[in-house]
């Protein structure tokens, strides 16, 4: 199972730097905030296709946002 999280964690992450670099404009919170939109939508539809409950992934999913924020607030000062 824990594989399995690892998977989901790196396609997550995949999909946030993606959808981030496709946001058009120069706002980079508002960017930001567009992609975190994003995830729920993301979580859902993999829940659907896996044998995953949202218990599963909601610990991976709350750090790597938190990550991606820092990592986008520190990348923008």
């Amino acid at each position: 199972m824990k594989e399995l999280i690892q998977q989901f964690e790196e396609k997550l992450k995949r999909h946030l730097e993606n959808t981030f670099s496709a946001s058009p404009g120069t706002d980079n919170i508002k960017r930001l905030s567009e992609t975190e939109k994003t995830v729920y939508d993301f979580v859902d539809n993999y829940i659907l296709e896996s044998d995953f409950i949202a218990a599963d992934l909601e610990p991976s999913v709350q750090y790597i946002l938190d990550e991606f924020a820092k990592s986008k607030i520190n990348y923008i000062e």
